[in-house]
């Protein structure tokens, strides 16, 4: 203090000031502080009316203005908040300052513009305003200033801390050190987030934590007598085992060094005082309500009400709810119904005032914001609310976590005051509300509609062990032989057996609701040993649980449905519990299902129990496989995994392919291909013969049945057709066409002997063939005889084609009868084969002759002795004489060659003829003489007047393609146009040497006599002249 005094000297006085925040400023940081300075000076705390105060101070008008209003009955404080209509106010200030204004009005007005009325100011206008409250002789005084409350002030709100802290750092910085801060709160800075941001401006803390009200509690109110101090010491620990269990798991657990404070706290466990202070934190977030005087008064009533007990009895958790419940109401934090059901409870027995308990911590524990107990792990389950409602250690809390079930159970579903929320941690209890009620209104009723139609249940409880039946049935998987076949385990839940029991596989279930197990087992014992139905048998266990579990799961189903999705909180957690409601019955349901289920007993026919298996599913599989035996009793034979490459090689011929399922042997002698052909016989059809072998005793793959049947087909041991009865081979027979085929055995042996001689056919027309590829070159060698057939044949003059009776014959047979057919016919067909390729040789040779014949023909229309020639010609076409001996076409080729050789040398040389009688006139031409050899050759070329060329007329074919280049007529036509080609080459001679020449056509006359004459000539006259006139005429 000396030391504070000998500063304040130096720097002029010291100064001190304090106040709230909230009080006068609202949320404005500035003003509030400007306020608490303001007043300590004894200036008004609004801003203006300080700001107006200083001024009349500075000018040294404020005693003047004081005196002035004093005599008017008036003082400056009760002026001055209505500083812009007071009229005193502004007659004194006239008084004082004559030139302020001219009138009061202006002055009023002056004020009101000087000093105006702010909503908040800026940290420059802060620091001045200070200074010049504080400032004395111009030295700022060492000032501190005392912040009550800031901790309520700023509360959650983020911006008020920020203000508090721009504002202190501010004025800290402005006046150097000499204005301190002290601030004060319910909490540590540390203790809240949003107080966090400020430790740096108050770096000096004072903090009075929990563990000062635990001192305060233990020293004064808990404070024990050292004489009986091992006593409580001895009591606590005799029941350490008890207090340790309460509450773990959470963060309020018991610890180890809870035990160095237990016999000081007593009558107080750790583990509630923290449950304690926890719900006060919650229910005064900001510290309004004084966490510090709530915990004394707490505990100082706790310790009035435990002092006659027993020792060994310590406070209840709950007891904190009767010390605020009152406060809590008047705030409305505490629902009334709560509050009036907790007291008609507590008013009751003994089991009544513990539902009252029950129904406090419910409400303590749900006061906790659902962040910070999932962060403390605490929950109203029925573990937890018995942890904090033990009170006799001594007698241990067993009883008491008997009881809790039940009466839980009747606040719910009696009382309807808590509702249940089924959770990881186990079952959450919440109070109910006035939302929650209506839901479980809804839940009742559809519980009642349910108990009312027992039929619904029982249906209900058929599809629940039906579905059950099907998820243990997923796990059965019947399978038979090395290639894992699977069988089809049909189960059947009516009231008698199918009648098709021995050729199927079923799971007859039956249960105890439908008949009772001695009839199961009579019905099991009555059938044969090979029969493969298996029995099952559900006892009716549990029947009036899975009755409740069932009317529980739908009732709570059908709320779910018609109450929707909730828009409230209460809504919505009146929502999970009835979803909790819902997952407890699927529990409960689920598990009275599993019990059932493994309590099913699994007969096979004959009545031998089948109990070898971990579970349902394994003994049902078990038992199902040893059934698949009894049905398929004759799988072994086509038991292997490698039918499927049977298959591919015998499609593709291939007579070894059983090799691969270790068969060497003859196809017929393998023991599937044995039952094939024996039940084939006469004819089978491909559908047939599948279903038959499918099915039981035998129940063979398909691809054992499809490749047994190739095998057999491929080595010629069954013939088949297609659905249009054409005989097909292991080759050519589509596998997706298979049922559509027919099958026959075969009942042809051909011995070596005759597949030898078969053979030698093979070669004779020219098919290769190797033993046992008889029947598979068949077809192969048909194809060449038809082919051989076709060419011995043929359009007139040919022969007609030969005809196929004898193939016909061979390819209506199939199989070895095929081969028997080749073997009975061989010599036939050999002859065949050479005759007809004798025949296919003489019809290439004289056929060209023919064809050369008949091309000239057409040349020799024109010509006499074309007619009989022709006769000849189509007498052959008629007789299809082509291959008659002697050969008739050569003759006539000859002759027609002849008759058309004459002929066109005749148009040749009357051609030449005409040609040199126009040349010699040409020549003869007075015009052509005057013109230059360049100019007659060019002419010449133009006009196409060359000389014709020498015609090859020695053989057949160049007179073919004499006439075909020109023909007879032709010739005739060309000597015909000769005269005009001259001619037109004279002209154009005549058009070289004289340009305007004009050619002149005479008019075309028929002259009948010598006037017709005249007169013609007359014309031609006149016209020449006329034409003259104009120049050379050419004619």
């Amino acid at each position: 203090m000396k030391e504070l005094s000998t500063q304040g000297k130096r720097h002029g006085s010291l100064h001190a000031a304090a106040g709230k925040l909230g009080a006068g400023a609202g949320d404005k940081v500035r003003l509030a502080l400007l306020g608490i300075v303001f007043k300590s000076k004894g200036l008004p705390e609004q801003y203006n009316q300080a700001q107006l105060v200083l001024w009349m101070s500075r000018e040294g008008i404020l005693p003047t203005v004081e005196a002035g209003l004093q005599s008017a009955g008036r003082s400056v404080a009760q002026e001055l908040p209505h500083m812009y209509v007071s009229s005193h106010l502004a007659k004194a200030l006239l008084k004082a300052r004559p030139d302020l204004a001219h009138t009061e009005a202006d002055t009023r007005k002056l004020l009101k513009e000087q000093f105006p009325q702010v909503t908040d100011v800026t940290s420059e206008q802060m620091t001045t305003a200070i200074e010049t409250a504080l400032a004395v002789d111009g030295k700022f005084p060492l000032t501190l200033v005392v912040l009550d409350e800031v901790q309520q002030f700023v509360g959650n709100d983020v911006e008020k801390a920020f203000q508090v802290q721009e504002v202190t750092e501010t004025l800290s910085k402005h006046f150097n050190g000499k204005l301190l801060f002290v601030a004060t709160g319910q909490s540590a800075l540390s203790g809240m987030a949003n107080l966090q941001r400020l430790m740096g401006r108050f770096p000096v803390q004072v903090m009075l934590g929990d563990w000062d009200v635990e001192n305060v509690t233990r020293q004064i109110i808990l404070a024990k007598k050292p004489s009986a101090q091992p006593e409580v010491e001895h009591v606590w620990r005799a029941n350490l085992g008890e207090i340790s269990r309460h509450l773990r798991g959470t963060k309020l657990e018991h610890v180890t060094e809870d035990e160095d404070v237990m016999t000081s706290d007593y009558p107080l466990l750790p583990v509630r005082r923290r449950f304690w202070e926890r719900v006060l934190r919650t229910i005064d977030t900001t510290g309004t309500v004084s966490q510090l005087r709530s915990q004394l008064r707490v505990v100082h009533e706790a310790v009035l009400a435990t002092a006659d007990a027993p020792l060994g009895h310590v406070v209840s958790g709950d007891f904190l709810y009767d010390q605020i419940a009152a406060n809590l109401v008047s705030t409305a934090q505490l629902p009334k119904e709560v509050f009036e059901n907790v007291q008609r409870f507590a008013a009751g027995d003994a089991d009544s005032q513990l539902k009252a308990k029950l129904l406090k911590l419910v409400y303590l524990i749900n006061k906790l914001p659902a962040d910070a107990a999932l962060d403390i792990g605490l929950k109203a389950t029925e573990e937890a609310l018995a942890d904090l409602l033990v009170t006799d250690l001594s007698a241990g809390s067993s009883e008491l976590r008997k009881k809790l079930p039940a009466l839980l159970d009747e606040l719910q579903n009696k009382d309807r005051l808590v509702m249940a929320l089924a959770g990881g941690s186990g079952t959450e209890y919440r109070l109910q509300t006035r939302e929650s009620s209506a839901w479980y209104d809804e839940f009742r009723a559809q519980e009642a509609e349910l108990k009312a139609a027992p039929q619904r249940v029982e249906q209900k409880r058929a599809d629940l062990l039906k579905a059950r039946y099907g998820e243990v049935l997923k796990k059965v998987r019947v399978v038979q032989g090395r290639d894992n076949v699977e069988r089809r385990l049909a189960p059947t839940y009516d009231d008698s057996l199918p009648k098709d029991n021995d050729k199927n596989l079923y799971l007859w279930i039956q249960d105890g609701w439908q008949t009772e197990e001695k009839s199961v087992l009579a019905e099991a014992k009555a059938k044969s040993a090979d029969n493969p139905t298996l029995f099952a048998f559900l006892p009716a266990q549990h029947k009036t649980e899975l009755t409740n579990a069932i009317v529980a799961l739908e009732a709570a189903r059908t709320t779910l449905q018609k109450k929707g999705s909730p828009s409230t909180e209460e809504g919505r957690d009146a929502q999970r519990s009835m979803e909790s409601r819902l997952r407890t019955a699927e529990k409960e349901l689920a598990e009275l299902l599993d019990q059932l289920v493994a309590g099913v007993r699994v007969f096979q026919a004959g009545g031998q129990e089948a109990v070898d298996g971990n579970d349902l599913a394994d003994r049902i599989n078990r038992a199902a496989k040893s059934s698949a035996i009894r049905l398929y009793s004759q799988f072994d034979a086509a038991d292997h995994d490698l039918w499927s490459k049977v298959l591919d090689e015998a499609r593709k011929g291939n007579l070894e392919a059983l090799k691969f399922v270790g068969h060497t042997q003859e196809a017929d002698k393998h023991p599937v291909c044995q039952k094939l052909l024996a039940y084939i016989g006469p004819g089978k059809k491909g559908a047939e013969i599948r279903d038959n072998f499918e099915a039981p005793p035998f129940g063979w793959p398909r691809d054992a049945i499809d490749g047994a049947l190739y095998a057999l087909l491929a080595a010629g041991h069954i013939k088949a057709t297609d659905a249009a009865s054409k005989a097909v081979d292991a080759k050519s027979l589509d596998r997706a066409k298979l049922t559509q085929a027919s099958f026959q055995r075969e009942s042809v042996n051909i011995t070596p002997p005759q597949l030898i001689k078969i053979r030698s056919l093979f070669s004779a027309v020219g098919v290769p063939c190797q033993p046992k590829e008889e029947l598979t070159k068949l077809p192969a060698l048909l194809a060449k005889l038809r082919d051989q057939a076709a060419k011995a044949g043929g359009p007139a003059p040919a022969p007609e084609a030969p005809k196929l009776t004898t193939l016909e014959a061979i390819e209506a047979q199939t199989g070895n009868a095929q081969l028997l057919e080749l073997f009975t016919r061989h010599d036939e067909l050999v002859g065949l084969s050479k005759t007809w390729t004798k025949t296919a040789e003489d019809i290439a040779k004289r056929l060209p002759a023919w064809n050369k014949l008949n091309d000239l023909l057409r040349h020799a229309k024109a010509l006499g002795p074309y007619a009989a020639l022709k006769a000849e010609v189509d007498a052959i076409t008629a007789q299809r004489s082509l291959l008659s001996e002697p050969d008739a076409v050569r003759p006539l080729l000859d002759k027609t060659v002849d008759l058309l050789r004459q002929a066109l040398n005749a148009k040749l040389q009357s051609f030449e003829q005409a040609f040199e009688q126009q040349q010699s006139q040409l020549q003869a031409d007075a015009d052509w003489s005057k013109l230059t050899d360049a100019q007659r050759t060019d002419l010449a070329g133009k006009h196409n007047l060359a000389a014709p060329a020498a015609l090859q007329l020695g053989t057949p074919e160049q007179l073919q393609d004499a006439l075909d280049g020109c023909d007879l007529d032709h010739w005739v036509s060309k000597a015909q146009a000769l005269p005009s080609r001259f001619e037109a080459a004279r002209h154009a001679a005549v058009q070289l040497l004289k340009p305007n020449v004009v050619h002149v056509p005479l008019p075309k006359r028929t002259l009948n006599d010598e006037a017709e004459l005249k007169s013609w000539l007359a014309e031609v006259d006149a016209l020449l002249s006329s034409k003259l006139k104009n120049g050379p005429v050419a004619l």
